[in-house]
């Protein structure tokens, strides 16, 4: 194909790729205004979309907006999909509701003339000339807008945070402050081992290395200070017993036999982050280490004795092993565990039977659903006509 008739087919594809972006969005936008997601005990049109596409909850949150900016303007259905997200966002803002319509022909026309980052310029000044907080905008976006987020990528942290000017500044006083006392404690080390000869040459860390140790020690004493009261932060570690005797074995100079790759082994936190069982041993040594026993899909086989209600180790535990509620499409971390087949129905007090789910869809699940767990470990639900919900339904049955 020549270079014009690759350009001519992807614009092709690109207009069906818009229709159907709008498409789903007005979807959605239907699901919300006729409650629709409520019939299968969803929170919302986010967790409705989350449940039966699978999206994640930024996309499903980004369809949501787009719905509604549809709904008020018909003529933005077709746009390039990044142009019809930006304009959902700025359209979502409730400080520029008056002054929408009236610039329906400016902000949906310039988007088919303008390049993207140009575009994303025009949006940017004109929500500021809407509102009417003038300069006090950028600040109060700002806080609005302020947000965290720790994501473990491959063997490395990455920390992201950004907010107002205000607290940032407060921030910035105290991580300097602790990386001053990281630096001394550098010094002092090194003037131990040179003496006057010690420069800041000789320094054992870097200036960033020293910084991001100022970070972690700044959360150690946040955690450290009391201030959780009895609700003090655990690190759960999961890790396969054969994986932590060889790691064991090879820390003490010993030749351990090599792990069986065909048997999959784990060695990781609550949150999916794959840990070195090396790191492991030294975390075993300066703090707390809970063993839990895993079967191969990943459910626990045994922790303590069978009670009544899942409570202490055992509900902690089963919490940190579950990183979001079983129910369809949601995202919020459970707080309350149950039984599965429920106790008055000769459920037992195991790991095996035991439900993680928000408060939420703990109650909802009593309304005549039923809940299971595959031989892989991924929860379904079945309304009480029979039907599944959720995009699992759609998946083939293994074997078939």
């Amino acid at each position: 194909m020549s270079p014009a008739d690759l350009e001519a087919l992807a614009r092709e594809l690109d207009g069906q790729r818009r229709a159907v972006e709008s498409a789903l969005a007005l979807v959605v936008a239907r699901v919300e205004e006729v409650g629709a997601f409520r019939r299968d005990g969803h929170r919302g049109a986010r967790a409705w979309g989350m449940s039966a596409c699978n999206w994640s909850l930024p996309e499903a949150a980004r369809f949501v907006k787009a719905g509604h900016l549809l709904q008020r303007f018909g003529s933005a259905s077709g746009l390039g999909v990044a142009q019809l997200h930006a304009l959902a966002a700025v359209a979502a803002n409730p400080r520029v509701q008056p002054h929408l319509d009236e610039a329906e022909e400016l902000l949906v026309g310039q988007a088919a003339v303008l390049d993207f980052e140009d575009y994303s310029v025009l949006l940017r000044a004109w929500e500021a000339a809407a509102d009417p907080d003038g300069a006090h905008l950028d600040h109060e976006r700002a806080h609005r807008e302020r947000e965290a987020s720790l994501a473990q990528v491959g063997v490395k942290s990455y920390l992201n945070a950004h907010g107002g000017a205000a607290a940032g500044v407060q921030l910035r006083e105290i991580l300097d402050a602790f990386t001053h006392s990281e630096f001394l404690a550098d010094w002092e080390t090194g003037r131990a081992e040179h003496g006057e000869a010690m420069s800041a040459s000789r320094m054992v860390r870097t200036e960033r290395q020293r910084r991001f140790d100022a970070l972690v020690a700044i959360f150690t004493a946040a955690a450290a200070s009391g201030v959780l009261g009895a609700s003090q932060p655990t690190v759960n570690v999961f890790c396969d017993q054969a994986v932590l005797e060889h790691a064991v074995v090879t820390a003490l100079g010993g030749s351990a036999e090599p792990l069986d790759p065909s048997v999959p082994h784990r060695c990781e936190t609550s949150h999916g982050v794959q840990l070195d069982p090396l790191d492991v041993l030294i975390a075993a040594a300066l703090g707390h280490v809970r063993r839990v026993v895993l079967d191969s899909a990943g459910v626990v086989i045994d922790i303590g004795r069978k009670q009544r209600l899942f409570t202490g180790a055992l509900r902690e535990v089963l919490l940190a092993l579950e990183r979001h509620c079983f129910g369809p499409g949601c995202h919020h971390p459970p707080r309350q565990v149950d039984h599965v087949l429920p106790w008055a129905r000769g459920g037992l007090t195991d790991p095996a039977n035991a439900g993680p789910a928000c408060g939420h869809h703990n109650r909802w699940r009593t309304r005549g659903y039923t809940t299971w767990r595959d031989a892989d470990g991924h929860w379904h639900h079945q309304r009480p006509d029979g039907t599944e919900i959720g995009w699992r339904s759609a998946l083939p049955v293994a074997g078939s």
